[in-house]
């Protein structure tokens, strides 16, 4: 059998949007929590709280149902955790006018 190392393995990945979004309705810098929700077709279907301050996290709902359009709930749970401490770190209030802003600058 011949190595071919030589070959190339050069391709494409297409990304697809799903419709299923993650949003951060509440950041509230003096209690340490930021709320985020996971929200497909205007419905969400899973709502976390972080509290920096406590390190516990809160979670109502789930994403089972959206099958594989989502990340399973324990990933949603890890990222959440990560931008809630940004969030809180950088005293960044409103994420989504600070993402904005940082799209609009790019430009």
């Amino acid at each position: 059998m011949e190595n071919n190392s030589n070959e190339s393995n050069v391709g494409y990945t297409i990304f697809k949007a799903t419709g299923v979004r993650h949003e951060f309705p509440q950041v509230d810098l003096v209690k340490k929590q930021v709320t985020c929700i996971v929200i497909y077709n205007d419905e969400t279907y899973m709502t976390v709280i972080v509290d920096i301050k406590t390190e516990t996290v809160q979670v109502e709902g789930d994403v089972d149902e959206l099958g594989e359009l989502s990340m399973d709930k324990d990933s949603y749970i890890d990222m959440f955790k990560q931008n809630a401490r940004f969030f809180i770190d950088n005293n960044i209030s409103n994420p989504k006018e600070y993402y904005d802003e940082i799209i609009k600058n790019t430009n």
